[in-house]
């Protein structure tokens, strides 16, 4: 049964988060087993860790101190049952993947930092795999591993996964996947398994897809900040999954949840319930959540969905803190009960607070033990006053650059706050990095003409809004452009304004060598393609050309113009390599208007991979897709 959790009492009772909660409430781990310490800087650590871990039949509670690579012992290890991994001091961390005895149960891992940069095991941080029950993974934080960074598959079930941050530090680890639940269409019997919650996680930077992706299991998800911009899609509900979605914080984050369907019949479609989630600046695809799905069997308390961000970055993470944050991490200082105003409803709680020899963390704004004239003096500034105007605009959208003959030319769609003070305008020569603002002051209309460029160097753009009070919003997509001698050329990235699609994916590291995020990957079928939109504003002769690569053969494909196909066949060679990138083009001539193009593939390989799509002519618009 659930409950809304009220936070100012919840500040001020200061209650710990209770670990066995949710589907895997019923694991206890090594309780009442030896405590064994393994500091990373012994000889042999690693092996000494193995062998723990890996011992059947006794419980234990192994604490990490420092950092143990796995190397040394072929990179991973595989839990047996009735064992506690907690990391102590600081920076515990894991290098390899943790995962599983066949049909284990009951293990606790917390408070440990989890890689796997160099693809050991399976390349997972943590795989939950083969028949494995009773599990609580909490105030972990996971990164860079180069498949999952948290994988639960094959019958598992009884999963809580809580309090733990996910994020990657670059984009080239396997496109940045974050959680799989369940790992194929095929394997119908984990059907009535794959139970999993996930609460008051953090899903941060350069997290990409699988936030988590679900095949057949039932999994919950509340107070979960979602804080990854340029993702590829959130939560996922594929075949015959179901997944409840309560008070989850998405920030400008693309298709937050919706229902995937690769070809099962109706009746196996995924389902998703959602309630009272917030988005702010968000994109694509939200599912209206109005369908039937399991009914928790267990008691939850949920977080109002605006104080997500606050709580779970205060809390989440191998080095999060215990409890829920003071109140003015939330506001003004002295706003106990968080309605807006120091008012005399706050009075009577900071006087409390002022007489008791209770906890006083709550209204102890210098942690120095006492409530004294400090905390009166700030309650006193604070007396009525009304916050702060806090809320940047939406990120600016459908953001394109032009190159032209020594400049490059920006558009984006205007904001329509009412407190808006403009735009800045960021530039970088390294996709998603270093960016540096271009403009000294904000500028008052959408649109920016940069001259301070060199022919034939790559630019890579983002623009942010600013209001009145100096709030700035998040970036927006990227927009990227080639200034060169000749006809104006649009470069057309994926993710960015005019492109629609890939029948696949959007690749984002495999191989080296592409400009951008990443590069299209279509599966490999007749008639998979990538698809653009765009508007030709003057009657001409325009040039089409792709950036690809393709290591050998030939993958033909046609060119559709409004469903016309207007050249059947264009070849793409071999290029020798997936990671060396040639060039192929066709001209032809455009009359006016909007054009919805795609490139599709003529045979079963599919195409070659598509770095970009490069129109070059007398006058051409990205258009935003549908």
């Amino acid at each position: 049964m659930k409950q809304l959790l009220l936070l100012p009492l919840i500040v001020m009772c200061m209650s710990a988060v209770v670990r066995a909660d949710g589907f895997g409430r019923q694991t206890t781990g090594g309780a009442g087993g030896q405590v064994i310490t393994i500091d990373g800087s012994q000889t042999n650590a690693a092996a000494l860790f193995k062998s723990y871990v890996e011992t059947a039949g006794t419980p234990y509670i192994v604490q990490v101190k420092g950092t143990i690579n796995l190397e040394s012992v072929g990179g991973k290890v595989s839990l047996r049952a009735n064992k506690t991994l907690r990391g102590i001091d600081s920076s515990p961390t894991i290098i390899g993947q943790i995962g599983f005895k066949n049909g284990v149960s009951n293990v606790i891992i917390e408070r440990l930092n989890i890689t796997n940069p160099y693809d050991w095991g399976e390349g997972d941080g943590v795989s939950i795999k083969e028949k494995i029950t009773d599990v609580i993974v909490t105030r972990c934080t996971f990164y860079d591993c180069t498949d999952g960074l948290l994988d639960i598959t094959r019958e598992s079930d009884n999963v809580t996964v809580s309090w733990c941050r996910f994020y990657f530090t670059g984009p080239g680890y396997n496109n940045n996947r974050v959680s799989l639940i369940g790992a194929s269409d095929s394997h119908t019997s984990d059907y009535g398994k794959l139970r999993v919650t996930f609460h008051h996680n953090w899903f941060g930077a350069l997290c990409w897809q699988r936030i988590p992706s679900v095949r057949f299991g039932k999994v919950h998800l509340y107070n979960n900040f979602y804080d990854c911009p340029g993702n590829l899609y959130g939560v996922r509900s594929r075949i015959k999954a179901e997944c409840l979605i309560e008070n989850n914080y998405f920030r400008q984050i693309n298709d937050p949840y919706y229902v995937y369907i690769a070809g099962e019949p109706p009746a196996d479609y995924g389902k998703i319930s959602a309630s009272d989630n917030l988005f702010e600046d968000c994109t694509g695809q939200i599912d209206p959540g109005t369908d039937t799905v399991f009914m928790p069997p267990y008691d939850y308390n949920l977080d109002p969905t605006r104080t997500v961000p606050v709580i779970v970055q205060y809390g989440a993470g191998a080095d999060g803190k215990e409890g829920y944050p003071p109140h003015w991490l939330f506001g003004l200082y002295g706003d106990f009960d968080l309605n807006g105003l120091v008012d005399e409803a706050d009075l009577l709680t900071l006087v409390w607070y002022w007489l008791t020899e209770d906890d006083i963390f709550d209204a102890d704004y210098n942690d120095d033990g006492v409530i004294n004239y400090i905390e009166f003096a700030l309650f006193a500034d604070n007396w009525y006053r009304m916050p702060s105007d806090l809320t940047p605009p939406e990120a600016p959208q459908n953001v394109w650059a032009l190159g032209q003959n020594g400049q490059v030319r920006l558009n984006w769609t205007a904001n329509e706050e009412p407190d808006l003070a403009g735009y800045w305008v960021y530039r970088t020569t390294a996709s998603g990095t270093d960016y540096q603002r271009l403009n000294a002051s904000p500028l008052a209309l959408p649109g920016y003409t940069d001259t301070d460029v060199v022919n034939g160097t790559f630019y890579y753009y983002v623009v942010r809004a600013t209001d009145m009070n100096g709030n700035e919003s998040g970036p927006s997509s990227e927009g990227c452009a080639q200034p060169a001698a000749g006809a104006a050329g649009l470069i057309l990235q994926e993710n960015a304004t005019g492109f629609c699609g890939v029948d696949g994916i959007v690749d984002l590291g495999k191989h080296p060598g592409f400009t951008g995020a990443g590069f299209s990957d279509t599966t490999n079928a007749a008639g998979n393609g990538i698809d653009w939109k765009v508007r030709i504003t003057e009657d001409g002769s325009y040039m089409f050309r792709w950036r690809y690569a393709n290591a050998s053969g030939d993958r033909p494909a046609k060119l559709i113009i409004n469903d016309s196909v207007i050249v059947p066949s264009i070849s793409f060679p071999g290029t020798g390599a997936w990671d060396n990138w040639n060039e192929i083009s066709v001209g032809f001539l455009l009359s006016s208007g909007v054009k919805e193009v795609r490139l599709e593939a003529v045979g079963g390989e599919g195409l070659a991979n598509i770095d970009y799509l490069r129109i070059s002519g007398p006058a051409i618009e990205a258009v935003a897709c549908d």
